[in-house]
């Protein structure tokens, strides 16, 4: 009877560790953490990733059963490092434009500072890219030329995307964008001289990056 009990409590523990693991098929492997939140809006979790098939360069984005291919930078800018480390990979789950359903930030590759992302979302069924220039985020800091931020605004539905100078005359940069119609359109921005010595209070330059106000999920650096 110990014996049974004991089976029967290892075959469970088998079927919760597999429902737990991000599906992979037809030569598809996960790449970075697969995330947990609601992303189509449906009031339930659901599991994003990003996939490849190895020794190609073919990426794509999967919540539960939508797939949508993606492209990253590191597949031009920096081939050789295509699996030497964790980019690509799915960064953030945040809610940026105001309506049921987190987007996806999707970590395309990095520079020496500077990470480069896209957004997407579920809308009607579909897994869609926000329209507009490849790649639509960059984040990161130089110690000696300064650096790029980005965090949700205040309003919901506005994304703010930050930037500081070090170099005469140093200052600040800061952009409002409408995150609503699939894609980011500048509403406002503001310059302010600002002394590198100084430290900026502002919340879109807090740690982590992107999204350190409002990211619901997100991948631990490595």
């Amino acid at each position: 009877m110990r014996v049974a009990l004991v089976l029967l409590a290892v075959l469970a523990g088998s079927t919760w560790a597999g429902a737990a693991t991000a599906p992979e098929s037809a030569g598809w492997h996960s790449r970075g953490q697969a995330l947990r939140g609601d992303v189509d809006g449906d009031g339930t979790r659901d599991t994003a990733v990003l996939q490849y098939r190895p020794h190609t360069c073919d990426f794509r984005l999967v919540v539960n059963k939508l797939t949508a291919p993606v492209r990253p930078t590191i597949c031009k800018n920096k081939p050789a490092e295509l699996y030497a480390g964790p980019d690509p990979h799915v960064a953030v789950l945040a809610d940026l434009d105001g309506r049921p359903g987190l987007e996806i930030i999707d970590q395309l590759g990095r520079g020496a500072y500077m990470e480069f992302a896209d957004i997407w979302t579920v809308r009607d069924g579909a897994l869609r890219r926000f329209a507009g220039r490849e790649p639509q985020l960059s984040y990161g800091a130089s110690v000696g030329t300064g650096g790029d931020v980005v965090d949700c605004a205040r309003q919901p539905g506005v994304v703010l995307i930050s930037s500081q100078s070090y170099r005469a005359p140093a200052g600040l940069f800061r952009g409002w964008y409408s995150a609503r119609g699939l894609r980011l359109e500048l509403i406002r921005a503001r310059s302010i001289p600002w002394s590198a010595k100084r430290a900026v209070p502002f919340h879109e330059f807090r740690e982590p990056q992107p999204f350190p106000t409002c990211a619901k999920a997100r991948a631990q650096r490595r």
